[in-house]
């Protein structure tokens, strides 16, 4: 099996390496409109911020998988799990749900949202075109970073399951996080055949 990295190299960045980062991020935004946030995972099911509006959308280029460690939010040191990543691949697609939120958001409003996504620097917030049915979007997303150290990569499905099974953190354990999120996609609609299967081979782990 994939051995996830040493896991006291896996460490929460300071509060205020996150904070710069908030503040980078809204520098760069365009403004073209109200602020909105691409979900491919759990955001889907469990946003943590208000919501005006929201649509499913398509990301072009870019694929959903379950490629980091997770030794904290749903897995430990000791059993790691695995969490859900959004990486740049040409000629692929994402589905999830762009969420709309309210005019009246702030900077502050942001802050559980970043200490969710940016609790290591695993992801970098990028500015994204997602479609939709009223047209096309632009959005906050977090895309994996390939270099860090808590991106596994693609590993065969059946290492992920074994994975996947045993693993549970401070959010509960990885099956119900997986098994929700395609939940999730399913009464929106959405296939997501990579996924799919993921859910079946845990299962039969547990079996």
């Amino acid at each position: 099996m994939g051995n996830p990295p040493p896991t006291h190299l896996i460490t929460p960045i300071s509060d205020e390496r996150r904070g710069e980062i908030l503040d980078e991020t809204l520098a760069r935004r365009p403004h073209d409109g109200p602020l909105r946030i691409f979900g491919y995972g759990s955001l889907m099911w469990s946003p943590c911020f208000d919501v005006a509006d929201s649509h499913l959308c398509t990301l072009r280029d870019y694929h959903r998988g379950f490629s980091i460690w997770s030794v904290f939010a749903r897995g430990t040191p000791e059993h790691p799990g695995l969490g859900f990543a959004l990486e740049e691949k040409a000629g692929t697609s994402c589905e999830g749900i762009v969420f709309t939120l309210p005019g009246a958001t702030t900077r502050d409003d942001l802050i559980p949202l970043w200490e969710r996504e940016m609790w290591t620097e695993t992801y970098h917030p990028e500015w994204v075109m997602v479609e939709t049915e009223v047209g096309s979007l632009r959005a906050l997303t977090f895309v994996v970073s390939t270099d860090h150290r808590q991106y596994a990569g693609d590993l065969p499905v059946v290492e992920k399951a074994a994975y996947i099974a045993k693993a549970s953190g401070k959010y509960g354990t990885c099956y119900d996080y997986l098994a929700q999120t395609v939940e999730k996609m399913r009464d929106m609609g959405v296939h997501d055949a990579e996924m799919e299967e993921l859910l079946a081979a845990v299962d039969a782990v547990m079996r």
